[in-house]
């Protein structure tokens, strides 16, 4: 035989041919039966032929292709023995014939910023066989878009507590908020419905319709790989957490009887008297969740808008918080109010507690609990991070999450 040569076809893709050459033997006709068919050399024609019926998508020389695009070669003469698409020095893109091995269609996304080679090798019933290469750029993103996830893995939390993704870059296509949900892939222990919701162009909430149940095992993650996140941005990175959810922990303030309820799985095991945020600084209605809580932190009124040297001023290291609301509400010992808790609301807008009662609640509480506050004058506030989730946004505003079982 003879050598291979690259020759061009007409849908601009290479094509290796192998070229049948004179023999060095000289037989007569006599000496040797005539070739049949089936054993006669493969002819360039022949391989031309297969060659030119090699179609990629995207086509030969493409560029600017999404990472979302679809890459597709299909032949219409003899079959597919093989395809390969890839960059220098990565792995392949995964995919899958059909039936008839006439299409190739890839399965996954492709990288930004890459240049990519399809190879393909087409063969016919008698054995020839051609293989044509071609190429294609993807898109070079404006920016790259990723997310951290909470609750971390590990964690057990209250029963409050959504699944919050924070994305790097403000995401405001309705297209892309919408797509963005072939991304996220949630499964529990006991399936549930289960809502997303959009608290900022950053941040992505997800709950179910009910609090979870205790005991619930929850595993979600991401896979940004392929998500046109708009603007001319695209996804990155992927995230993957399991976390379950604790005890049921439901507390409730009520501001008019100045008391608060606090139950473990449905039963009172502790009732408190309180002082919350007095006329001109009341404690907002709505479900709380715990956000953090610390044994101690230092409260200055300037925080809040409260000149310090005012007569409302102060600055003072508090015990035992247990931190509701990003506006500044804690539940926390106030031993200023003793005298006052179970009568009057004094406070600037936390729930005062005594010293003791307030370090028992410290140690009851985790993150995501719920503390209920009730009888009060002022509304939730839809930014505020402990009281958004489950007071601030109706459940049919939610955009329904698919979720599996585990």
């Amino acid at each position: 035989m003879g050598v291979a040569v690259l020759a061009g076809v007409a849908i601009g893709a290479g094509v290796a041919l192998i070229a049948p050459q004179p023999s060095s033997h000289h037989a007569s006709a006599g000496d040797r039966p005539a070739a049949s068919p089936a054993t006669a050399p493969p002819t360039t024609s022949e391989q031309a032929v297969l060659a030119a019926a090699v179609v990629p998508t995207p086509a030969n020389g493409t560029t600017g292709v999404t990472p979302d695009a679809t890459v597709a070669v299909k032949t219409t003469a003899g079959h597919l023995a093989s395809v390969t698409v890839a960059t220098a020095g990565s792995a392949s893109v995964p995919g899958s014939l059909n039936p008839t091995a006439t299409q190739w269609t890839s399965s996954a996304p492709l990288a930004p910023s890459s240049h990519y080679e399809i190879t393909a090798v087409v063969s016919n019933q008698s054995g020839v066989s051609a293989t044509t290469e071609s190429t294609f750029t993807t898109v070079t993103p404006t920016a790259m878009v990723g997310a951290t996830v909470w609750p971390a893995t590990g964690l057990s939390v209250g029963v409050g507590q959504p699944i919050v993704l924070t994305f790097n870059q403000p995401i405001i296509t309705p297209s892309s908020r919408q797509d963005l949900l072939s991304h996220l892939h949630l499964a529990m222990s006991t399936p549930v419905p289960v809502g997303a919701y959009w608290f900022s162009d950053t941040e992505l909430h997800l709950r179910p319709e009910r609090y979870w149940t205790t005991g619930e095992q929850i595993s979600f993650s991401d896979d940004l790989a392929g998500w046109n996140a708009g603007s001319g941005e695209w996804g990155q990175g992927s995230s993957s957490v399991h976390f379950s959810i604790g005890d049921a922990r439901v507390s409730t303030a009520n501001l008019a009887t100045h008391e608060m309820t606090v139950t473990l799985n449905g039963k009172v095991v502790a009732t408190y008297p309180i002082s919350a945020g007095r006329a001109q600084y009341p404690t907002m209605d709505g479900v709380h969740i715990v956000l953090d809580r610390e044994s101690q932190v230092r409260m200055v009124s300037s925080s809040v808008g409260i000149p310090v040297n005012s007569p409302n001023g102060y600055n003072e290291t508090v015990y035992w918080d247990v931190h509701i609301s990003d506006s500044g509400e804690y539940v926390h010992s106030a031993p200023w109010s003793v005298a006052d808790q179970g009568s009057i609301n004094v406070s600037h807008g936390c729930i005062n507690l005594s010293p003791a009662n307030a370090q028992q609640f410290f140690s009851f509480s985790r993150v995501g609990d719920i503390v209920n506050v009730i009888g009060g004058p002022r509304a939730p506030v839809v930014t505020d991070g402990g009281v958004e989730d489950w007071s601030s946004v109706p459940w049919s505003s939610f955009t329904p999450v698919s979720v599996s079982a585990l």
